[in-house]
């Protein structure tokens, strides 16, 4: 997989210098359409592209795959617009990704000016086949790659939240080397890959909710909470005028749909994302409160410790 541009080689700038990986084979090209830094790491079991474009002018490049190939698509910084036989124009905002099978032939990536970001991570055999036990349509992917299909085939385009914006912030800043780089990296889009599978379900949740004839709005409020959530930010007040509605009006249909309140909702999601951090990330319970929007430390060690012990007791002996 590759952007087939004629370019002149050149230094990498000291302001991109923050965005190469130390893990990655970095190039650095002037092109017509701008510059390009592409950064690679080609392994048996995946192989990770990270494309970083500086366009002068608007520009549709071409994408390359010798053949056909299962990729998951981050969008670091966006839009940027993908053109796939089979597939149409898919066009992935900044925080957004997909997964998809990518046919063999010459594809294009389409931007405006400006500066641009994706990541691709093409899976090898041992990760689509664990994946594909998993569900349906990724069974099918992996029947598109075994079969060489000519025409691709994804799934549907997600917003990272949280975890997986870490998980990427991790494999980029990974010093591991060798082996240990290579296992590490497994574990670490196996981790993605779980999160997206997991993301699916609530999509087809969410499609539940709306044939049951519930608000879209709800459904909105309820993914912008979980993609990040702050007990100071998400509010009955802030959710009513970002979604024209008065405070009683949100606050009886969220309880229909989610059988609890928006308060208790936020707090809970809030929780998870704190205890999370506490398990995944080194840092203080002070640090973590202010990440989920707590100015009152004593109630937030409050609620943390409820919801620790409410999980403990939940737990199958």
């Amino acid at each position: 997989m590759e952007i087939p541009l004629k370019g002149t080689p050149t230094e990498i700038p000291l302001q991109l210098a923050p965005h190469v990986a130390n893990w990655a084979t970095a190039t650095y090209r002037q092109c017509d359409f701008g510059d390009l830094l592409s950064q690679t790491l080609l392994y048996k079991s995946y192989c990770i592209y990270i494309y970083r474009f500086l366009a002068e002018r608007p520009a549709c490049l071409p994408l390359y795959c010798t053949e056909g190939a299962v990729v998951l698509q981050l969008v670091t910084q966006g839009p940027i617009k993908s053109v796939i036989e089979g597939i149409g124009d898919t066009l992935l905002q900044t925080g957004e990704y997909n997964f998809f099978y990518l046919p063999a032939g010459t594809h294009a990536l389409c931007l405006s000016t400006g500066e641009y970001e994706s990541i691709y991570i093409v899976l090898g055999a041992t990760l689509l086949e664990e994946l594909a036990e998993s569900r349906e349509e990724m069974k099918e992917l992996l029947d598109h790659l075994q079969h060489s299909h000519e025409a691709g085939a994804g799934l549907t385009p997600r917003l990272m939240d949280y975890r997986m914006q870490e998980l990427l912030k991790g494999m980029r800043n990974c010093r591991e080397t060798g082996g240990n780089l290579l296992v590490e990296f497994s574990t670490s889009i196996r981790n993605l890959l779980n999160l997206y599978r997991k993301s699916l379900n609530d999509v087809e949740y969410s499609l539940q909710l709306r044939a049951a004839g519930y608000m879209t709005a709800m459904l909105s409020i309820r993914e912008e909470v979980i993609r990040n959530p702050s007990i100071q930010q998400h509010t009955l007040t802030y959710f009513s005028r970002k979604h024209n509605m008065s405070q009683s009006t949100l606050k009886r249909y969220f309880k229909a749909v989610f059988n609890k309140t928006l308060h208790e909702f936020v707090r809970e999601e809030c929780m998870k994302k704190a205890s999370w951090m506490r398990n995944n990330i080194a840092a203080s319970l002070e640090d973590i409160a202010d990440e989920v929007g707590y100015a009152d430390k004593s109630g937030f060690l409050k609620s943390f410790k409820q919801f620790h012990n409410r999980m403990s007791q939940q737990k199958p002996c």
